[in-house]
């Protein structure tokens, strides 16, 4: 029997690692097992049933990517494994596990590296121009992942092996395999050859590079993001690997190429480009670096008159400008002439325009696309702060006597201040202020990345972020706490409105928080409304340190709102049906001081109101004017005359609503209208 169990073992072990059902695999392992068990003489059983458990066989790539390759490690079964991948999964009818087994294969080289040089890269090679798409494309990837597994186990290739390889997209190009059914597919799987070989270090000719770069430029222009984000991958090792030795010229032609790109009415090539940006090595960046910033900096704002606004184009803007700057800063010379530049630049453009990307609230048929755009600046923001203030430490320590002479700030006794600060308490309080404002808006994901990133903001152990106004209200409101669940509205809204104490905070963060409680969202808007009463109806909290009321603040806060987004339904219509909630729950009615705000909201009301087809918009607003002329003073007798001229408006539903208004203003108060009036 021990000649039979030699040669069943493989087939087995063969199944319990590669099959394509988990069902498969744990019967194939339980065979073994049982086997193992009654027979005794299967080679290093012991060993394999302990590898290949019930458990461990029920994730497809740990199947492929760890079990597999712990027991290959005995020669009895790695020509086995081999040969199963080989010829049956690469060229398996599924392409997710086509490019699972390209990596199996490539786990398997350490243990023969000449058998994987030779036999698997002779038969691989010409499947690469297989009339079967499956066959092509594994061997295509199988082939950049053996090149590339050999190449970090320090394998030398000859020359041959070098112009097999080399010859390989060239020849996919001119049979013109990209084209018809699966030519997508071949893309993907090109752009991952190019950067197995570019991070190996393969030879080529200077026609092959020409070709390469052809073929990635036009693959970082496919509307398809899969295929895009392969290519950026592959030039992000092929620029380095084979451009930047090969002089200024060809640096400058491929940075204005990408460049270029950022203006093509193609939606798709303004995405590739603002990626590939993104990639670029420090030796190219520092060529046109300025240039280059300057135009992701526009592409990262809204466009105002376009056509086809493409919220992907800002949020791959937004990813590269925050590359470039990394890139920059992590190599250039501080001290020079350059890297004062470049600090500078981000200090007064790049910070801006993050800030101007943080207010991207663009819609399409796919709903809320800004968020991505918010989500990304809320990253690059958080990696830009640390750039500054890690730029600013390295300041401070060469020159300790500027911090001996430095005054602390009134707000943030643990600022470190410097006559040249690049992060100052302005940078500070619009960062901690946007941020704050996408944590009470009503998306649940953006709440809590908000969050998040403002804890890492405040806690970070490696770099301290001075500058941030009510440093310790932040620090009580937004604890370093892993467990809270931000995202909850009953958990962030009750700790984050209290941000409306801190007066530099307060107007931002209220423009965000009406979108919650005058949103469409039932539990989203009684969660923030009943934080918002509750913070203006607690008496623990203190006001203002000039003797100003919460609700007084509150007033002002809500007016520098409507005023700051005038005409902007997206913020207004929210707005008001926040202050009609607030209104029905007497937060303002029969409180003294507030004449001055019924004055000027009526007075807002009115542009906003008037031509508006808006049904939501033009209800709250009677509302409000109805409840303002309950007040017995010239304010509600000029709301009465407002919420007058709506019982003559074009749409029934807005003449009934108004009636309404007007019938309970005048049961409350008949003297509005003299019974003389009243008759007629």
């Amino acid at each position: 029997m021990k000649v039979v169990l030699e040669q069943l073992a493989p087939h087995l072990l063969t199944v319990a690692c590669y099959d394509r059902e988990v069902n498969c695999r744990r019967a194939a392992s339980a065979a073994f097992q049982e086997n193992v068990g009654r027979q005794g003489t299967y080679p290093h059983g012991i060993d394999i049933v302990n590898t290949t458990d019930y458990f461990a066989l029920a994730s497809r790539s740990n199947s492929y990517l760890s079990v597999a390759v712990s027991v290959a490690r005995y020669k009895e079964y790695v020509y086995p494994f081999a040969e199963e991948l080989l010829c049956n999964k690469i060229t398996h009818w599924e392409k997710s596990l086509r490019e699972l087994a390209a990596q199996a294969l490539a786990l398997l080289v350490q243990y023969d590296m000449d058998y994987f040089s030779g036999h698997a890269l002779k038969k691989l090679i010409p499947c690469t121009l297989s009339s079967d798409l499956c066959t092509r494309h594994g061997a295509t990837l199988a082939a950049g992942e053996i090149a590339l597994k050999l190449h970090q186990l320090g394998f030398i290739f000859t020359t041959d092996m070098q112009r097999g390889l080399s010859g390989i997209v060239p020849a996919i190009e001119k049979a013109r395999l990209y084209r018809g059914k699966g030519g997508e597919i071949m893309r993907s799987a090109v752009s991952r050859f190019i950067a197995c070989i570019s991070m190996a270090a393969i030879s080529l000719n200077e026609k092959t590079k020409r070709s390469l770069v052809e073929t990635l430029n036009e693959n970082l222009k496919h509307p398809n993001s899969q295929i895009q984000c392969a290519a950026v991958d592959a030039l992000k090792h092929f620029i380095p690997t084979y451009l930047v030795s090969a002089g200024e010229k060809i640096a400058n032609d491929v940075i204005s190429k990408y460049v270029t790109l950022l203006d093509d009415p193609n939606v798709a090539a303004r995405r590739g480009g603002a990626l590939a940006l993104g990639i670029l090595p420090y030796e190219f960046l520092l060529l046109k670096w300025m240039p280059v910033m300057s135009k992701l900096c526009s592409s990262c704002t809204i466009e105002d008159k376009a056509d086809d606004p493409d919220a992907e184009a800002r949020v791959n803007s937004v990813r590269g400008l925050i590359l470039v700057c990394e890139t920059l800063t992590s190599n250039v010379d501080q001290s020079s002439d350059i890297g004062e530049s470049v600090y500078a630049y981000i200090k007064v453009e790049v910070m801006p325009a993050l800030f101007r990307a943080l207010d991207d609230y663009a819609v399409d048929n796919r709903g809320d696309v800004g968020s991505w755009v918010r989500e990304a600046a809320m990253d690059a923001l958080e990696r830009c702060t640390f750039i500054l203030c890690k730029r600013d430490a390295v300041a401070v320590r060469a020159a300790p006597a500027a911090e001996d002479e430095s005054e602390p700030s009134d707000m943030d006794a643990n600022a470190i201040s410097t006559t040249c600060q690049l992060f100052d308490s302005a940078i500070a309080q619009g960062l901690v202020a946007g941020i704050a404002k996408q944590a009470v808006e009503k998306i649940d994901k953006i709440r809590e990345i908000a969050v998040r990133t403002l804890q890492r903001i405040l806690y970070n152990q490696e770099q301290f972020v001075p500058s941030i106004p009510y440093r310790k209200l932040l620090e009580e409101i937004i604890p370093n706490n892993s467990d809270l669940e931000w995202a909850v509205p009953t958990v962030s809204y009750p700790r984050l409105v209290k941000i409306l104490q801190a007066s530099c905070y307060s107007k931002p963060v209220l423009s965000g928080l009406v979108i919650s409680t005058g949103g469409l969202q039932e539990s989203l808007r009684k969660a923030s409304t009943s934080a918002l009463v509750g913070y203006l109806q607690d008496s623990s909290i203190n006001i203002d340190d000039k003797g100003k009321s919460r609700e007084y603040l509150l007033s002002h806060d809500i007016l520098w709102v409507l005023q700051r987004y005038q005409k902007c339904d997206r913020v207004i219509t929210p707005t008001l049906k926040t202050i009609e909630t607030l209104l029905s729950k007497q937060v303002f009615l029969n409180k003294e001081g507030h004449g001055d705000f019924y004055s000027e909201l009526v007075n807002l009301l009115g542009p906003e109101l008037k031509g508006s087809k808006d049904f939501t918009k033009l209800c709250a607003g009677l509302s409000i004017l109805g409840y303002i002329s309950s007040q017995l003073d010239g304010t509600g007798t000029k709301a009465f005359s407002q919420l007058l001229v709506f019982l003559g408006h074009r749409y029934p539903k807005i003449r009934k609503a108004a009636a309404d208004q007007v019938y309970l203003v005048l049961l409350q108060n008949d003297s509005l209208i003299s019974a003389e009036d009243m008759d007629k």
